[in-house]
């Protein structure tokens, strides 16, 4: 009997042709398994370093989002200001103007 372990697994052939056939078939269905998820994994690690360098690319133009979402936001709260600026001398203009009224009807 010939004793032959592969991957952690005993197999024990006879010195029969036909169950050695057997086994080797066995053990061959097993490497083509394993060999086509190596080529599997050969094309995804292949894309790798293009996946990266797009990762680099977007996380670039992320902080360039980031600047200009700060500077819009920094740029909306002095827009809020100055409306909040001119409303208030709008109502003043409104007072005044209701005071001119106010004198000239008793004048």
């Amino acid at each position: 009997m010939l004793a032959v372990q592969v991957w952690g697994y005993n197999y024990f052939m006879a010195k029969n042709d036909n169950q050695t056939d057997v086994l080797l078939e066995d053990i061959n269905s097993k490497f083509e398994a394993v060999l086509e998820i190596v080529s599997s994994m050969r094309d995804k690690v292949a894309k790798i370093p293009k996946m990266s360098e797009r990762v680099e690319k977007l996380e670039h133009d992320m902080s360039f989002v980031r600047l200009a979402t700060s500077n819009t936001s920094h740029d909306l709260e002095t827009i809020k200001i100055r409306t909040e600026k001119l409303e208030n001398i709008n109502e003043q203009i409104d007072d005044l103007a209701q005071r001119v009224k106010a004198l000239e009807s008793t004048a």
